[in-house]
């Protein structure tokens, strides 16, 4: 029996008792009243008064724990419905925090876009969605169609590959690429991010992140 059978039939017998209860009342006072009314003056030693005070009190006890036990039975039992509902629509959390680097967060209107696709990527390559959300936020503003002046296509404007308009194949295509930086740079979030930019090849040829303005500002507008 689940909760909400459990206490539908507990309620129901709550109140099968109080009827028979006011059942058994009722009929009691029916028979006193007419014993009263049937009385000779001699025997009228009790008054109707009397006797309806009487029956009147115990009604009274009867509705009086039958609503006491109505109240607890309620604060008891949680409303399973609503309880279900908030645990199924409660939003996870997603760490923005990576190897000491802070991932900026999206805008509000592009959050959802690509989430199944952004998600699939994320556990494929060991890579936080936040980060992959960023960089699609920055390379292309969650625009599949853009093209760069130097060639660069999709969500995650990508220079090589075929088919790099699609949303599935450019994502997972960007992630890996992200990825197989992250891991080159053992973990140096700024590093991946600098060649993912401005390539490895100038990584390298400076020691660390290039000079380049453009690939300095593309570090600050993902990262803290």
């Amino acid at each position: 029996m689940n909760p909400v059978e459990h206490v539908i039939s507990t309620r129901q017998a709550e109140f099968e008792r109080a009827f028979e209860a006011a059942k058994q009342s009722s009929t009691t006072f029916e028979t006193k009243l007419n014993e009263r009314l049937n009385a000779t003056p001699e025997q009228k030693t009790t008054s109707v008064q009397t006797v309806t005070d009487a029956e009147l009190n115990r009604a009274r006890e009867v509705y009086e724990a039958l609503i006491n036990q109505a109240d607890n039975t309620s604060t008891k039992v949680p409303n399973t419905t609503a309880e279900t509902t908030a645990t199924e629509t409660k939003p996870t959390t997603e760490s923005t925090n990576w190897n000491n680097y802070q991932i900026k967060p999206i805008s509000a209107e592009n959050e959802g876009k690509y989430s199944e696709l952004i998600k699939t990527a994320a556990a494929k390559y060991d890579v936080p969605e936040a980060l992959i959300k960023r960089v699609i936020q920055v390379e292309s503003n969650f625009n599949p169609s853009v093209v760069s002046s130097a060639g660069a296509t999709g969500l995650m404007q990508l220079k090589y590959g075929s088919n790099r308009t699609d949303p599935a194949t450019n994502i997972d295509s960007g992630t890996k690429q992200l990825a197989g930086y992250i891991k080159k740079y053992d973990g140096d979030l700024k590093l991946a991010l600098a060649a993912y930019n401005a390539g490895p090849g100038n990584v390298s040829k400076y020691g660390g992140v290039p000079p380049f303005k453009e690939t300095q500002n593309y570090l600050t507008k993902i990262i803290e």
